[in-house]
């Protein structure tokens, strides 16, 4: 992966080196200079690994969605995980084409099925901005306007930066809150195809029941293709477009690896908040997790209640279902890890001692003083309006309809206060497309039985805030209801009254008059107009809260770098990043010792026909162990899935598996439900994270899909 500027500045220069597996680790591409490679266990040289000059095994690596994945030949195959894949089989199965229970695959590539809305990205360059981005923020000393100039030197850079790529987006990072940003550009991949997709019987073997839990049994993975236009531009879907021909592609190991050997992952790890100050913390472990899960665990319940027995409206729900207990799942799992590492209580005692350190010196206590004391203030006052703002957070997510009346009520309200025929026509020029998108979004989730249970749920919730969090609309609208059901049944007549919840209506207004747009009569825009003055409202109190935190946060950032004598990683932000470790197993609970390797014997053992069904030719294969060369030799059996104690978390879905050598061994797609805590810190007693072996995908693919022409490929000698 080239790199645009000749010497790239180190952007964490400082940063300590920790080369033993007892601290965590999600490497920056710049940081790789300051890590021993070969003394952890690499065997080819760094620049292999990462060359800013040349090529190296960066350029496999691709984003895929919210996703990881690599690329595994010369014309574009892409290998990720079902989950990542399974939004976009959900998309073109009907009861006539149950790809989702039967699996999809090409046999050849006029077969491969567009994976509608999927963009890839390829990380093409970085450049640090720090200082660019900072720009005018010392000239004030008002949080909001240190705010608002930052976004403004973003939005600038950005806009500049893809005038003059036009070829690539370009997108700036926070690596430090307040503190440091990174400049990334992207090559985008906009025509990307469905090529195999396992049957969910094998990709998601065991279904949520098996999710974020050890010992799995899951086929999760999926084989993508990239296109490009005949030119080798970014082309969205078309007929003559051809495969993209990466600059590097991974070579497939078929002998896998064994328990302790080094492996490492690169990937686009989504997000996590080691760095964060102990009221964070309280905030999630406290309100945020609970409210998010319970919320999701509901939705769930109500879609399960609502398609139980009509196979067509279980596709339907299919992706959101497996989206939603993804999350719920996982929040759960964080819960149960702030309980038993009493994380919270020891991030608190951590800055009570950063304190004592501030004010010991007398120059670090002018610069420092009173910083993590009015962190906590600000977020006593986030905490204090947690249920209202929580509730603000989603109401718009679960019920499509409200939002897209709150869209045309806010760019109505922009419109309706242009005074001239120019001014106008400039609107519609710059924002009308805007519009158009945001409407098309949420036209696909249209559910009016859904959507109507869910807004009474939350009208209801809001409903029984006190005083602090009122929602005045809320409050305005059930005063005019004698009780919960009659409150029900206004919302009800309110939704069936709608012409907003017509599809094909409001598409085709959005499509050609949006003058006619913003004269509709409706009273779900009414509702969302009330919703949307104190929305508003309490964005400026939140967006003050935000800019003083960011002005906290970076001095926060310096002081606890002073206190514990060294530099930091900064937390997973989406951006391309290194991992390393060993195949290693863990003691999840007392006395209970989880091996680092399952195998096919345990899927069959699993079989029930309810939560675990089974395809006949895997039991059949199995009854005559047609292994092929992919039988892990130690074990006498077919791997399935392993454990490592790599530093991982989401958005490392589809990430390659590696070992010592470069060469793909697995395809990480989990963690153990003890691993969910990893966002707010990573242990190396607990963090485990699951792959599924390599030698399985190849079994799959060669013996149950019959698709030899994908092994040939990819260059596999079986």
């Amino acid at each position: 992966m080239k790199k645009s500027i000749s010497t790239l500045v180190a952007l964490f220069i400082s940063l300590l080196f920790l080369n033993n597996k007892t601290d965590e680790g999600m490497f920056p591409l710049s940081e790789l200079k300051n890590v021993d490679l070969q003394k952890v266990g690499l065997k080819i040289q760094p620049v292999d690994l990462y060359n800013p000059n040349g090529i190296s095994l960066i350029d496999a690596i691709v984003r895929v969605g919210g996703c990881t994945g690599s690329f595994i030949s010369e014309d574009g195959l892409i290998i990720t995980n079902h989950h990542c894949a399974f939004s976009y089989v959900a998309a073109i199965s009907d009861t006539a084409h149950d790809y989702i229970n039967n699996g999809f695959l090409a046999k050849n590539r006029s077969e491969e099925a567009s994976a509608k809305g999927l963009v890839c990205k390829i990380t093409a360059s970085y450049e640090d901005v720090s200082g660019k981005v900072l720009q005018g923020t010392q000239a004030t000393s008002d949080p909001l306007d240190r705010l608002g100039i930052i976004s403004r030197n973003i939005r600038a850079i950005t806009d500049s930066e893809n005038k003059a790529n036009k070829d690539l987006q370009c997108e700036i990072s926070e690596m430090f809150t307040g503190r440091t940003y990174v400049l990334f550009r992207y090559k985008l991949l906009k025509d990307v195809r469905l090529v195999y997709v396992p049957a969910r019987s094998i990709g998601e073997y065991g279904g949520e029941k098996d999710n974020w839990v050890w010992p799995r049994h899951s086929g999760d993975f999926a084989i993508l293709r990239a296109y490009v236009a005949p030119d080798g531009n970014a082309s969205d879907y078309a007929v003559n477009n051809v495969a993209y021909k990466p600059i590097k592609h991974l070579k497939v190991n078929p002998k896998g690896v064994k328990e302790n050997d080094f492996v490492f992952i690169l990937g686009y790890p989504g997000r996590t908040f080691r760095h964060q100050p102990a009221s964070f913390y309280k905030y999630h472990e406290q309100y945020m997790l609970k409210y998010i899960s319970d919320l999701y665990d509901w939705q769930i319940e109500k879609m399960e209640e609502l398609s139980k027995g009509n196979r067509s409206m279980e596709i339907k729900y299919s992706s959101k279902i497996k989206s939603l207990a993804n999350v719920t799942k996982n929040y759960k799992g964080k819960l149960q890890g702030f309980r038993r590492s009493k994380l919270t209580a020891q991030k608190f005692e951590d800055e009570k001692s950063l304190d004592a350190f501030i004010e010991k010196d007398e120059k670090l206590k002018a610069q420092y003083g009173g910083v993590v004391h009015r962190i906590n203030v600000v977020y006593d006052d986030i905490i204090n309006y947690a249920p209202r703002n929580l509730w603000y957070d989603q109401i718009y997510s679960v019920a499509p309809v409200l939002n897209i009346a709150a869209t045309i009520d806010n760019y109505r309200n922009i419109y309706n206060k242009l005074n001239t025929d120019a001014e106008r026509a400039n609107f519609k020029d710059k924002q009308w497309q805007r519009i158009k998108n945001a409407v098309y979004a949420q036209t696909a989730k249209f559910d009016e039985t859904f959507e109507t249970a869910a807004l009474e749920k939350m009208m209801i919730d809001a409903s029984n805030f006190n005083a602090n969090n009122e929602i005045k609309a809320v409050s305005n609208y059930k005063a005019k209801c004698k009780d919960e059901n009659a409150l029900k049944a206004k919302i009800a007549k309110m939704y069936a009254k709608s012409k907003l919840k017509d599809a094909s209506y409001i598409t085709n207004l959005v499509n050609t008059d949006l003058d006619k747009l913003f004269k509709v009569n409706d009273d779900l825009i009414k509702f969302a107009s009330e919703l949307n003055i104190e929305l508003n409202l309490h964005d400026e109190e939140d967006r003050k809260r935000e800019g003083e935190l960011n002005q906290l946060m970076a001095k926060y950032v310096d002081a606890k770098s002073l206190y514990k004598q060294k530099q930091f990683i900064p937390d997973a932000n989406a951006t391309l990043r290194f991992t390393y470790g060993t195949v290693k197993g863990y003691y999840p609970n007392d006395a209970d010792y989880n091996q680092p390797f399952t195998t096919l014997k345990g899927v069959i053992e699993k079989e029930d026909g309810i939560d675990y069904e089974l395809l006949q030719i895997v039991k059949d294969l199995y009854a005559s162990r047609d292994y092929g060369s992919l039988m892990h030799p130690d074990l006498g059996d077919l791997p399935i899935n392993f454990l490592y104690n790599l530093d991982t978390t989401g958005g490392n879905s589809g990430s390659p598996v590696m070992n010592a050598y470069g060469e793909l061994i697995g395809v990480n797609f989990d963690r153990a439900y003890t691993a969910t805590i990893n966002d707010y810190a990573w242990n190396e007693s607990y963090s485990r994270s699951v792959g599924c072996d390599i030698r399985y995908v190849l079994w799959v693919i060669q013996k149950v899909a019959k698709a030899d022409y994908l092994i040939d490929e990819m260059g596999v000698k079986l």
